[in-house]
């Protein structure tokens, strides 16, 4: 492995939680989901990472959970996300002419504050975190606030990282607005 880790234990998430995210970009989006807070929670907590980072430019590849220091490949039993789970993707960029591998660690998973976190790896080319906030709404539907703090070593890829973060996360949402449909009409 890189950077002198030779064990996935040594590898660290690049901001934990509580940890200042002051010096870091922001992004900011809103996905809006028309039903119960603790409905919408249970589909993002429990559908499984295989199933949440799949669509078509979205692969999951692996995970690695530090917990039980074990290795889930795509069709493993793995439905329940847990903080300690490093996850490996890969995504198809330009139409699929640039393949980037990217990886992260969820960091936390608070369902009393309906909060989700992670990381991404120390070492990777952007570095820091996203947080997904789930909010009743006055309707009783579920805000999701998806916040992206994030800092390369490059400053072109910081002014690029909006645009691709944006779509990705659209599709990753997009996916779990799927997912929601077809879990309510079963």
């Amino acid at each position: 492995m890189d950077n002198g880790i030779n064990t996935f234990d040594e590898i660290q998430p690049s901001l934990i939680p509580g940890e200042s995210i002051n010096n870091y970009n922001v992004v900011v989006r809103e996905f809006l989901i028309k039903d119960s807070i603790d409905k919408v929670w249970d589909i993002y907590e429990n559908s499984g990472l295989q199933r949440t980072w799949s669509t078509r430019k979205i692969h999951y590849g692996f995970s690695y959970s530090r917990p039980d220091s074990s290795i889930f490949y795509a069709g493993d039993e793995l439905n329940k996300l847990v903080p300690g789970m490093i996850v490996y993707l890969n995504l198809d960029l330009l139409y699929g002419v640039k393949n980037l591998a990217m990886a992260f660690e969820v960091t936390r998973v608070d369902e009393e504050n309906k909060v989700i976190e992670f990381s991404y790896l120390k070492g990777n080319e952007t570095e820091g975190k996203q947080q997904l906030i789930f909010q009743s709404t006055s309707k009783g539907n579920t805000l999701i606030t998806h916040l992206s703090y994030y800092k390369s070593r490059v400053k072109p890829r910081d002014k690029l990282y909006p645009h691709v973060h944006a779509t990705i996360i659209n599709r990753f949402h997009r996916n779990m607005k799927r997912i929601y449909k077809e879990k309510s009409e079963n």
